[in-house]
């Protein structure tokens, strides 16, 4: 099975194709998994999946549980994978990993890309999103998982893999993710932005709002995907996968 050794942790990664390096990187509790239709694009890049320390097949955690900690895992990685420079697509709260990356080490990333990303927590049903993860993961785990995978999917065989690797995570992790994303920002360090930006959302998802803090500070790409909501990686693959596909290609 492959697995990078680091610090006592045992990384989880999967990486498929070759060509520019993209590398995903999933929101609290969910690990991998959130990422399987995002496999296909090995056909045109190599596509980098892994589960953070305290999710899915990863063995280990790391205290305190910090963005920044999350960085170094996927600088570890990409030294393991010998990966000079890599596309960081960050989905969901896995924004602030993906942004903080390309802000600490700026000279290990290509570009980022960012789905239902944000530079900061801005709105009250946001919080209050991340409160209530961080409430059922205390006390309702298995409910959490349950209502965050058939959010993402009907097919039962994914929606039952995405609840089976959910379950895996630390439950203390899984919650400290949730603290560390609701109290993030980089909002003022965005005007020292080096990479190109490509930010895709649904035209229905309540986190647009938050698009106007890149607009005010930097020169972004936007993608719409109409109709859509939040869960664009697992939903609204096929449209994803295409974007994603045309800003590589058109970049790199």
């Amino acid at each position: 099975m492959p697995y990078c050794n680091m610090e006592g942790i045992r990384l989880y990664y999967e990486e498929r194709g070759s060509g520019v390096p993209i590398i995903f990187v999933h929101p609290p509790g969910m690990g991998r998994k959130v990422f399987f239709y995002q496999l296909s694009l090995s056909n045109n890049f190599r596509v980098i999946t892994f589960d953070l320390s305290g999710h899915g097949d990863t063995v280990g955690s790391r205290w305190p549980v910090t963005i920044s900690g999350f960085c170094e895992e996927i600088r570890f990685l990409m030294d393991y994978l010998n990966i000079e420079k890599a596309v960081i697509c960050g989905y969901s709260s896995g924004s602030a990993i993906a942004q903080e990356l390309c802000l600490e080490m700026p000279e290990r990333v290509l570009a980022v890309i960012l789905s239902g990303g944000f530079a900061e927590v801005q709105s009250k049903i946001f919080e209050y999103e991340h409160l209530l993860g961080m409430y059922f993961v205390k006390h309702y785990p298995e409910f959490l998982a349950e209502v965050i995978a058939t959010s993402h999917t009907e097919f039962l065989p994914l929606r039952t893999d995405l609840v089976k690797h959910m379950l895996k995570a630390d439950r203390r992790v899984w919650f400290q993710f949730y603290k560390q994303s609701l109290h993030f920002s980089c909002l003022e360090r965005l005007n020292s932005w080096e990479r190109p930006l490509l930010l895709i959302n649904g035209s229905k998802d309540f986190i647009n709002q938050h698009l106007r803090a890149y607009r005010k500070k930097i020169n972004c790409q936007e993608a719409f995907i109409k109709g859509a909501s939040h869960q664009l990686p697992v939903r609204n693959w096929q449209a994803f996968n295409q974007i994603i596909t045309g800003f590589v290609g058109a970049n790199f």
